[in-house]
């Protein structure tokens, strides 16, 4: 498949902006396993603490329709000081190509706020804030390999990067 253009230029500006890396994946390869959900949920001690993610998201299976309607995504690699930022940019400029449905997500928790708002209050920065990858039902080591990104789990006490998808329409 043909990488549209402006995707391309977005790639660019990801990089440009200080993504480690940047990749153009075919929306239909993003890996996609309601499993993920049982990770943060049995795995996370933040689980139940963050607006952006489980169990505040929406369900995967609902989550999954959203996903399978966009055509294309942007997978960044970035230092986790710039995941948000970078995510945000990058949707926001495919907003302005004319890509208005474009939508930023993230591999961490929101690091936003120190502390998050309880549960039915509203965000205090809902402009920048961004779901979990995870928490929505993608298998993100299965999106890199299906886009023939080498990766390992990164274990405690290692260094480790982030990734961030913008899904394109």
């Amino acid at each position: 498949m043909a990488i549209e253009p402006a995707l391309a230029d977005l790639k660019r500006r990801a990089v440009d902006g200080g993504a480690l890396t940047a990749e153009v994946i075919p929306a239909h390869e993003v890996g996609f396993d309601e499993r993920t959900v049982h990770k943060c949920q049995y795995g996370c001690p933040e689980y139940g603490r963050f607006l952006t993610c489980p169990p505040y998201t929406p369900a995967p299976s609902e989550f999954e329709k959203a996903l399978r309607s966009y055509k294309w995504t942007i997978m960044l690699e970035c230092e986790l000081a710039d995941l948000n930022r970078l995510v945000v940019e990058v949707e926001k400029a495919a907003m302005r190509m004319g890509y208005y449905l474009a939508l930023g997500l993230k591999g961490q928790r929101c690091l936003l706020c120190e502390e998050c708002v309880p549960p039915g209050e509203p965000c205090r920065d809902p402009l920048n804030a961004r779901p979990s990858m995870s928490g929505l039902g993608i298998n993100v080591f299965a999106t890199l390999k299906n886009a023939g990104i080498e990766r390992k789990l990164a274990m405690d006490g290692e260094d480790y990067t982030s990734w961030g998808l913008v899904l394109i329409d």
